[in-house]
This record gives structure tokens, sequence and C-alpha cells, in this order.
């Protein structure tokens, strides 16, 4: 179905209303704080809303169709694995909390406090190169999709030359992720964001709707059943060995990496310090255990539902059309990311196929913007800021950002024209972050909770880890370095993928970073540096008179907790301890009985169900908390004045621009 004139209505009133929110923020950006970090006045809603869909973007929603239409129900089962793990990360404020109180603009600023400043500039170069190759193929994917979902021509002829509408569409999307970061900062960053996050809550629903009632749930599981290969099954996780790429094994990986990367991977740098307290990013943490639930079952069920329509005859009038289109797609793994997009412009009517197309453009912007920001402070914040001798005047600072903003869009434009991809999206990311993420969690974790940890094991362990990473690189990508037979698999792929050689390279640079730590005598004082007791000099750790006991504080209640913080502690906890149960309960049924097939449809029934219920109450919720912070967003902005000298720099030691301690 060809876009109608309401559907590109639908687009262009979202647009016009993040064009006037971007020209509104503007008057806000008066130093580098409030270009980094929104001069630290964000509250719990607007954080969880706004970094939430700027974490997803058309990449990853693009993404998550290509897993779930190779692996059905199955990922969720494994899932429920991470669910307890996220849940420690989140009521403990694990390195988020401790992150935001060291008070840094970035987390290489971090690195300098604690290790040194060259590892700074070593940190910060290495996150920079890894995020961008990760970047790359962002506008990429989101061109494709929009120039095959709107049915643009190839080409278009301007001034009587014709030019590609992938290069144009590639043009736009990059200049209006450049504009509403330079512009604006992270302040017009996170409050389009949060506009853009509403918007998707609610969008998210009503296709729910649509998908719920449009289709015969028995024949989605019959015909699930029924087409998926041995070892493949879309409905049974134990009987999933056969899909090498997304089995169980890349599940667990990722549950690993859950807790050992929490808050390395930069992407969203400027979130992590625009918390108005280092409770209020624990806060957040928590409500981001909510915000997500209708999201995450509508990214399952699209592509289910694809599923459906390309492997049963009944749905042959759709999928021949959908078999048609991809046709005329060069490329294996540009034909898989495009299936499922393909099948929603056959399916979705007038209207909805508007608000899906409205989705994706701001997922894709919410992304590009962030991601961008992140990236191109990057470079500045701690690539080339920590040899100057002088500040930066701001104006000049923010200038400097804005330059290598504009940087990262170039980069990003040529490596999305002439890069192509062979992997997986998520494989992609596994491979590109382990570049950096392959040893920046040990480097972070035992830079703020172990005070013997040295600068030598965080050298080493951060070189250990990249080089692994970047050997697995080039040798899944090169055929000809590998020189035994061994080492290649079916279709030429290097035995082991991105996610396998990431974990190895997370277990080598944890041991080293340890072993050399223990080698040395160094002792650090980690509460001068997270600014707690006398060194408290900005006043951010507010006791509400409530006293926990010690197994609540062990589970990260703390006196900071209000009444309504506590309720929301106690729901996680709940919501995570049950189906933690279901996962071990049917685990051991499986196991000593067995499950068929129809138990597993009974149980994905009231799973998605039961998700539906809480998603529509959780979307009304965040409708009226997000509303609310907002108003006291821009109250804090026009009252609270940084100072100028708080722009990312390490003095003695601490932060530029901070207080004496008591």
């Amino acid at each position: 179905m060809e876009m109608h004139w309401i559907d590109w209505s639908i687009l262009g009133a979202l647009f016009a209303g993040l064009l006037w929110l971007l020209l509104y923020c503007r008057k806000f950006v008066r130093n580098t704080a409030d270009f980094l970090a929104a001069n630290r006045c964000a509250e719990r809603y607007i954080l969880a809303i706004a970094s939430g869909i700027g974490a997803v973007g058309a990449i990853s929603i693009i993404a998550f169709f290509e897993l779930y239409y190779n692996a059905g129900f199955t990922p969720v089962w494994w899932t429920m694995l991470s669910g307890p793990v996220a849940l420690i990360i989140a009521i403990s404020g694990w390195v988020y909390y401790r992150r935001r109180e060291t008070r840094t603009l970035t987390l290489a600023q971090f690195f300098e406090m604690r290790y040194s400043r060259n590892f700074r500039v070593f940190a910060g170069i290495l996150m920079w190169i890894s995020g961008l190759l990760n970047y790359g193929i962002f506008p990429a994917v989101s061109a494709r999709f929009f120039l095959f979902y709107c049915g643009f021509p190839e080409y278009v002829r301007f001034c009587g030359v014709p030019v590609e509408s992938y290069a144009l569409l590639l043009t736009l999307f990059i200049g209006l992720g450049a504009a509403f970061a330079c512009f604006g900062g992270q302040i017009a960053i996170m409050v389009t964001d949060f506009a853009q996050g509403m918007f998707c809550n609610v969008a998210f629903l009503i296709l729910m709707v649509f998908f719920l009632y449009q289709f015969d749930w028995n024949d989605i599981f019959t015909t699930m059943a029924a087409t998926a290969p041995a070892g493949k099954s879309l409905l049974n996780p134990f009987d999933t060995i056969a899909n090498k790429d997304f089995s169980a094994f890349y599940f667990l990986i990722g549950i690993v990496a859950i807790f050992y990367t929490s808050g390395a991977w930069q992407g969203n740098m400027g979130y992590t310090g625009a918390a108005k307290t280092p409770h209020e990013a624990k806060m957040a943490a928590l409500l981001g255990q909510w915000r997500g639930l209708i999201q995450g079952l509508l990214f399952m069920v699209i592509p289910i539902c694809a599923y459906l329509i390309m492997n049963n005859a009944a749905f042959g009038d759709i999928a021949a059309p959908v078999r048609a289109s991809l046709e005329h797609v060069e490329g294996a793994q540009l034909q898989k990311q495009l299936l499922v997009p393909m099948v929603l412009k056959q399916l979705l009517p007038v209207g909805l196929s508007g608000i899906f197309i409205a989705v994706m453009f701001a997922a894709m912007l919410s992304t590009d913007n962030t991601y961008m920001h992140s990236w191109g402070s990057i470079f500045i914040q701690d690539v080339v800021m920590p040899f100057r001798k002088r500040p930066f005047k701001p104006e000049t600072h923010i200038r400097l950002l804005r330059l290598s903003i504009l940087g990262v869009g170039a980069f990003a434009w040529l490596f999305s024209y002439f890069f192509r991809q062979t992997e997986y999206i998520m494989m992609w990311f596994a491979i590109t972050g382990a570049v950096w993420l392959g040893g920046a969690g040990v480097v972070i974790i035992g830079g703020l909770y172990w005070k013997r940890g040295t600068t030598a094991a965080a050298w080493t362990a951060l070189i250990i880890g990249s080089t692994i990473a970047v050997a697995g690189i080039l040798i899944e990508k090169y055929e000809w370095l590998r020189p035994f037979d061994w080492m290649t698999r079916e279709e030429g792929k290097f035995i082991w993928n991105g996610q396998i050689i990431y974990f190895g390279a997370l277990v080598i640079s944890t041991l080293s970073y340890i072993g050399i730590s223990l080698a040395g005598r160094t002792r650090f004082n980690l509460d001068r540096m997270l600014h707690r007791g006398r060194y408290d000099t900005a006043n951010e750790h507010i006791e509400t008179g409530f006293k926990a006991n010690r197994w609540l504080k062990m589970l990260g209640l703390t006196g900071e907790f209000t009444f309504t913080d506590r309720l929301l502690f106690y729901a996680n906890i709940a919501w995570s301890a049950v189906w933690l149960a279901v996962f071990a309960a049917m685990t051991l049924y499986h196991v000593c009985v067995g499950i068929s097939t129809a138990g597993w449809v009974l149980f994905w029934k009231i799973w998605v169900g039961i998700s539906f219920v809480l998603g529509v109450g959780t979307t009304a919720w965040f409708l009226v908390g997000g509303s609310l912070n907002i108003r006291g967003l821009f109250r804090s902005l026009r009252e609270v004045r940084s100072c100028d000298d708080d722009d990312g720099r390490v003095v003695d030691g601490r932060n530029a621009g901070e207080g004496e301690e008591a």
C-alpha cells in the first residue's frame, strides 16, 4: 500500500512539534554543562522516557524484527534470566549511581580522576572509534528502510542531474540529527526525545491493539510449530541449538554483559550526567523496567505476524507482492532487514501506516541526535581538551563541540554510503561494541568499587580487551586470515560469531585487571571521588528519614527513598521474582517431564496477555509522570545557572569548578 496524504500529515505534524521544541530549548544553552548534561536538572520520568527512546533507533527496531523473525518467542524466554540481573542493577544503582556521584560530564573524565590523564585520552580515543564504527551503519539502515517503505524512486533529478534517493535521504536524516544535537545540545535532545517517547508510547499501544485483533493467534502458533526446522524452534527455547547466531549461548552471553558493561556504552552519554541527583538516576532506572513493556511486546509481535504472513498460504495475497519487491533488493542481508517492513507496507491501513512511519522517524531522529552528540562531545572533551593548558571560553567550547558533531555526521554519511554490511545488525553491534566494551567493564567497575584498582591494571585490561575484539573483527571479516579449515563454518563464516569473540575479550581483560591490581599496593580515596561525607559539596545525598534494615540496604533501599519510591522498589522485586520463579519451575518441569508444543503455546498466550494489560497501565502512568517532570525541568533551567568552570576538566584530581570540601 502506498503512503496516503493522511500518513504524511501524521509525520509532518510530529516533525513540526519537534522543531518548535528545538527552537524553544536553544535559549537555555549558556555554557558547557548545559550543552553536555542539561545542567544536571533532569528528573526520573524524563530520564526514563527520553533515554529509553534515545536508545531505540530505527536500526534497533529493524534489528529486533530480524531477531524475532528468525527466533520467534524463544529470545523472550532466555531474557527472563536477565530480569533479576537488570533488577539488581536498577535497585542497587550498580555503576550509574556512583558514576553520577562523581559529577563528571564524560566517562573518560572519571578515568582521569581515578587513573590518569593519559589513560583518559587513550580510553576516549578507543570509545570514540568504537562508537563511530557502531553508529556508522545507523543512517544506512534507516535510509534504506524509508527508501523502500515510502516507495521513493531510486533516482531523482536535481537541476537536470540524476541523484540517488538513498544519498539524499542519508543527507537529510544525518543533517536533521546534527541540527538537533548542535542547536540545543543535551537540553534539546532530552526534551525532543521525551516528546518522541511520549508519542511512541501511545503509538505502540495503538499498533499493538491492531495486531492483537487482526490475526487469529492459533494460526500464528500453528504456523510457527509446523514450519520451523528441527533445532530452530520458534516456540520451544530448549530446541534452538541449530540456530547458531541466535542460540541460547547468544542470550546467556548477553545477560553476563548486562552486568559487566552497565554504564560502559556511551551512546547516550548526555543522559548519564543529566540526572538532578544520583538518587534520581536510580529511580529512572527503576522506572525503565516498566517503560519498555508495550514497546518490547510490539517489537516481538510485529515480526511474528510477518512470519505468519510469509509462511502461511492463506496470506499469499500479501506475501506475493512482498517477495516480488524483495527480488529487486540487492544483497541477502538487506533483504532480511527489509522483509518485515515490506510486510507492514502491504498490511497496515491508512493512518496506521502513518503512525508506524512516524514511530520509525522518531526512533531514528532520537538515536541519531543522541549518538552524534555523544561521540562528537567525547572527541572534544576526552581527546582534544586534556592537552590544553588553558580552559576554553564557554562560547568557543560549545562551537568546537558543534563542529565535532558535524564531523561525526560527515563520517556517518561516508560510512553508510560506501560500507556493505554482511552481518546481522545485532552481530554488528556486538562486534563493534567489543572494540571498547571488551575491556571497559572491569576498568569502570574496578575504578568505582575497588580502592586497589591500579592505573597499570586499567591500561592492561583495556588494551587486551580491545586487541582481542579487533582481531576478532578482522578474522570474522576476512577469510584469508584463517589459516586452518576448522576456523571456518558454513557459508564461509568464522567459527565464532561476534558475541563469542566479545565474551572472550571480557573474561581475559577481567583476569588481567584483577591480577595486576593485586600485585600493587595502591589505596585510592573513593569517598573524595564520589563526593561522600565531607566531600559532598553539592549536597546531593538527601535523606528522607526512612531507616531500612540491613537486608534492605543490601538490596539498595537507602534513606533517600520516599514512600512512593519504596512502593516502586517492591513492585520491581515482585515482578522479577515472579518471572524468575516461572522460569525455574518450567525449566525443571521440562528437564524432568518435558513440555509439549501445546504447553508452550499456552504459556506464550498468557505472557502476551499479561504484558499487554500492564503495558496499557504503564503507558498512562508515564504520560502523567512525564508531563509533571517536564514542567519542573524548564523551571529548573530558568532558575539554576551552573558554573562556567564546570566544563569537564580535572584539576588536582577534582572536577574543575567544584567547591572545597568541609
